[in-house]
């Protein structure tokens, strides 16, 4: 790689002119904006397309979605929170049929909350439906399956004489621990009602829970509708249980032309598994995680064999499972028959695809670029996604469309000198940048004409559709990949990686994921549902694009100027609105800069570098929340037990004040493989950033 790129773009912003600007004068970096008609977010390549649906209501965590069983247009969507809307598609409007935050305690945890609802077969006749939540009581967190019923057809609940929601539980089952709670009811093809339970939690608890066929944990029950045990009848088994040796089934659905039952189960490490469910099978957790077994200390099972998932992916794909469909609508003939299912953290949506020989091939329909946390399927078969960013149907696409495979045919580049950008980005650094595994990077904005970009109260950039984002890594300073996040015009998000050859004098589009020896050094080239991983909903996509990061002076090549990055980017006309002071006041610190606070590069490190998962609404089952500006009780970390224990460190703590050794938030930054942190470019520790963490912890008296 021979192609130098110092001369040409500014590396950092210390070589850029160096730190915090006020942004009081009025010099500006650039004289104008620059016009930009070439370098435009592309359509994406895939099978299908996602409509939005009720694009005007916004929801809150929304994790499931279903269909009135009765009444054509009317929808019900759950948040996690507790709250479900009754919704009228043709309005859009919605009602609230119920808030059980109102009247119950429910868990306040990353995989908790009212997580399940079905609506009896006789709901015409009866009223009754179900509904599954994790509730607060006198003895601890516990899994619930409860009855209730509505008087007029689906518009609220009904109460006794004091108000109280008339409620009767079918199921109670106490949690040992926070996590892997399942969740899901669904009334089967027998009008059976079918639940699914988790492992209990906690990765290293002894306990092999889902192969104990005493305990509820880790199964699928069948249950009557007055909540009477209906399983399968294994021997030795709880009457409920109808399949186990599951770790946390996240979805499942009956395929409504085979009556088959399929499951998504969220893998620990390694894999994430597709199921096809038969009565009395055990599908191997803890001895296997998908096709592998990673319990040598298992016997025999219980009850016949171990039986293999139908697919498993790993970690470079996604990182939780959700469960699918089998397509059985009309509008896509293509995937009649397909098992539909995707990936939260990736927001890949893939399809199994029946072969001749009984087996199915997985292939990618779409990257979706959300955290699909629900499918969901109309009366018409037709099937939808409930995603953290809203709620979306599948449709075909008019024309496939195939994407610049060269990055000189993109128009974000010179496409005679594709090592130089396009004459309409705008180009930008970060106070605290990203670990990538120890190589640099020049950043860029395109931006359509006429658009402008809105800043919220937290100075987190909203960057208008059709924007892309540029950003070129540097290994010894030559080029070794360029990536473009796109902002699509159906408001999703994408990325696509391209590799430069050895020359340096153009890059090619990577198809997947690889891992190429780059000059003695092993580099990642990530997926571009890889990319979905670090770019949540919750950190608003866009990472670095954020007052607290740009609040600082950069040269800007073009002009030679130096000058702050804010009032710059207000001074030609990119902003919505002027940079309040409020969202001023939160600026980043360099994480190598002496002569700010140690407690202060401390926190700007886990805000660039894990911030983005570990957050209020992050894609994470921890409830840590790393953003610079939380105060160091709030980060949920000071003192606190993890979720799932290091068996390493059996007592260390998230973060245990004065002792590094003993605190998972440093050790995780130098473990092995998947344990590290964070999941991406992680194939080099960083250990000056490991070091300031450490320094930082050590130093700490307390949680005050």
């Amino acid at each position: 790689m021979t192609r130098c790129l110092l001369l040409l773009f500014c590396l950092s912003v210390t070589a850029c002119g160096g730190g915090s600007g006020s942004g009081s004068g009025s010099t500006l970096g650039l004289s104008e904006r620059p016009g930009n008609t070439q370098c435009l977010a592309f359509e994406g390549s895939g099978e299908v397309r996602l409509s939005a649906v009720a694009p005007s209501l916004s929801f809150s965590q929304p994790l499931l979605m279903l269909p009135h069983p009765g009444l054509a247009g009317i929808v019900y969507v759950v948040e996690q929170g507790g709250v479900i809307h009754r919704v009228e598609l043709a309005g859009p409007s919605r009602t609230e049929l119920v808030d059980l935050s109102d009247t119950y305690t429910l868990s306040d945890c990353g995989e908790c909350g009212l997580l399940g609802m079905a609506f009896d077969p006789e709901f015409a006749r009866n009223g009754l439906l179900y509904l599954s939540f994790t509730e607060d009581t006198g003895s601890g967190m516990t899994s619930v399956v409860a009855r209730f019923e509505s008087a007029d057809n689906g518009n609220s609940l009904r109460v006794d004489g004091a108000g109280a929601l008339l409620r009767s539980d079918l199921l109670q089952q106490s949690q040992p621990f926070s996590n892997h709670n399942g969740g899901h009811i669904v009334f089967g093809p027998d009008d059976r009602l079918y639940v699914a339970l988790g492992d209990g939690g906690s990765a290293n608890d002894p306990t092999n829970q889902a192969q104990d066929l005493s305990t509820r944990l880790g199964s699928i029950l069948r249950l009557n509708a007055d909540g009477s045990p209906a399983g399968s009848g294994i021997s030795g088994a709880l009457p409920e249980i109808y399949a186990y040796g599951l770790r946390n089934p996240w979805r499942f659905s009956f395929d409504r032309a085979s009556d088959e039952l399929w499951a998504g189960d969220v893998g620990q490490n390694r894999f994430e598994e597709i199921n096809r469910i038969s009565a009395g099978g055990n599908y191997g957790w803890r001895c296997f995680e998908g096709f592998e077994r990673t319990d040598n200390s298992c016997g025999a099972s219980p009850s016949g064999p171990f039986i293999d998932p139908m697919a498993a992916y790993g970690r470079s794909e996604g990182t939780s499972v959700t469960g699918g469909y089998v397509y059985r609508g009309n509008n896509i003939p293509a995937l009649q028959g397909h098992y539909l299912f995707a990936d939260f953290g990736s927001g890949t949506l893939w399809a199994l695809a029946p072969q001749g020989d009984g087996s199915f091939q997985r292939r990618t329909l779409l990257e979706t670029g959300r955290n699909v946390a629900s499918f969901a399927e109309d009366t018409a078969g037709e099937l939808y996604l409930v995603t953290f960013s809203g709620l979306f149907r599948i449709d075909p696409v008019s024309e496939e469309v195939e994407l610049p495979q060269r990055l000189s045919d993109t128009g974000c580049v010179q496409a005679s000198a594709p090592w130089q950008p396009a004459d309409g980005l705008i180009p930008y650094t970060v106070i605290e940048p990203f670990w990538s595994d120890g190589t640099d990077k020049t950043r860029y904005m395109a931006l359509p004409d006429n658009t402008r970009i809105t800043v919220d109260s937290s100075g987190d950039f909203a960057l208008p559709r059709g924007s892309v984002l540029v950003k070129n890594f540097l290994l010894d300073q030559s080029l070794i990949e360029t990536r473009l996040f796109l902002h699509n015009a159906d408001g999703s998000w994408s990325g696509y990686s391209y590799q430069w050859d050895d020359a340096g004098s153009d890059a090619e589009l990577v198809e997947g994921s690889q891992d190429v020896d780059v000059g003695g050094q092993v580099w990642h080239y990530p997926s571009a549902g890889e990319c979905s991983l670090c770019h949540t909903a919750a950190a608003g996509f866009s990472l670095g694009l954020e007052t607290s990061q740009l609040n600082s002076n950069f040269t800007y090549p073009q002009t030679g100027n130096t000058a702050n990055q804010l009032t710059t980017l207000a001074g030609i006309g990119v902003l919505s609105e002027p940079i309040t002071s409020a969202q001023r006041s939160q600026t980043l610190s360099r994480s190598t800069d002496d002569s700010a606070t140690l407690g202060q590069r401390a926190r700007s490190y886990l805000h660039s570098n894990c911030s983005h998962c570990h957050r209020p609404g992050g894609t994470t089952q921890s409830t840590m929340d790393l953003r610079f500006g939380t105060t160091l009780g709030d980060t949920r970390t000071c003192g606190i037990s993890p979720t799932n224990t290091d068996p390493d460190r059996p007592g260390a703590q998230l973060l245990a004040p004065g002792d590094a050794d003993n605190s998972l938030l440093y050790l995780r930054m130098l473990a092995e493989g998947s344990f590290r942190m964070p999941p991406i470019s992680i194939l080099q520790p960083d250990t000056v950033g490991a070091q300031l963490i450490a320094d930082w912890i050590n130093q700490l008296a307390s949680c005050n």
